[in-house]
């Protein structure tokens, strides 16, 4: 049992099953919602356990293309970055690519089966879902290097999730929350944002496209995150206006005063680097607790 249990936890780190809360807060809010509406609540389980899989193959696979981009880069003697214990487990030789691979086919593989469970209930809509999601999974790897990252991560983890699970547990979409999927959108690209803001230097050393790359400086960076900030709430606004959202959702608003707080947090790295991983998940952090905040606002919404 202890055994199991350490193995358990060893694949879990190799997985990076500590960015679940991500898919995991995304899940709930659909979740959530499916409720409202009276979904069927094992469906919208069985959802999670496949959305899990998906997310923690993903994120393994991620590391498998990295770290073969860093051996490459080795092999031609050219330095390259991988940072904050990225891939640690295949420098540190704890696993081979091979037997990564393998975990990645259970993982996805296990996705796939809950899948075919909706597939064979709801037809074709479930399968163009996972067809859109499974096409950016296998992008995303790259999509660092093409400036597609954020917005591949925006649309996985909100509108794709949200309709998911909405559909999983309904048998059908949902206008007013599709509309709030698209302001969740944003809010999830904070996190991968902050993340390549505070590893500007080192990403753009590595060849890679990130948005705060494409914007040119960190500055410019700095200011094209608080537009976002500013689209997260301007989406919520008009969808109150126009009615899709009923007026509930306005206590939504209540999460500006945290999204205040990783702007304020964010300037101060304008002009200086991380100084170390500490340093660095205090800022993650304070973007997630930004995150949670807005999650669970937009759960109460639908009460």
């Amino acid at each position: 049992m202890l055994v199991t249990m350490k193995k358990l936890l060893f694949w879990l780190d190799c997985t990076r099953a500590y960015a679940l809360p991500m898919s995991i807060t995304a899940w709930a809010i659909a979740f959530s919602a499916g409720l409202a509406a009276k979904g069927n609540i094992i469906y919208g389980l069985i959802a999670l356990i496949g959305i899990i899989c998906v997310h923690l193959g993903g994120n393994l696979f991620d590391d498998v293309m990295d770290y073969k981009n860093y051996l490459l880069k080795q092999k031609e003697d050219k330095v390259i970055n991988i940072k904050k214990g990225k891939c640690r487990c295949f420098r540190e030789g704890q696993i081979t690519i091979n037997k990564a691979l393998k975990v990645c086919a259970i993982l996805f593989g296990t996705g796939l089966i809950t899948g075919a469970f909706f597939i064979e209930i709801y037809g074709l809509p479930i399968l163009e879902l996972m067809a859109i999601s499974a096409i950016l999974c296998l992008i995303y790897p790259k999509s660092g290097y093409i400036g597609l990252s954020e917005t591949i991560i925006g649309i996985l983890f909100s509108p794709l999730l949200f309709s998911g699970v909405y559909y999983a547990m309904t048998g059908k979409f949902s206008s007013s929350l599709l509309w709030l999927s698209l302001s969740f959108a944003i809010v999830t690209v904070t996190l991968l944002y902050t993340d390549f803001f505070l590893d500007y230097n080192n990403d753009k050393a590595g060849g890679k496209k990130t948005i705060p790359i494409i914007c040119g400086s960190k500055n410019n960076a700095y200011y094209f995150y608080i537009f976002l900030i500013f689209l997260i709430y301007a989406i919520l606004f008009s969808g109150i206006h126009a009615h899709l959202l009923s007026i509930k959702f306005s206590v939504i608003f209540l999460s500006i005063f945290p999204a205040l707080s990783t702007i304020k947090r964010l300037q101060k790295y304008t002009d200086k680097e991380i100084k170390d991983e500490k340093e660095f998940m205090s800022a993650m952090n304070n973007v997630q607790k930004f995150i949670a905040i807005f999650a669970i606002l937009c759960i109460v919404s639908f009460f």
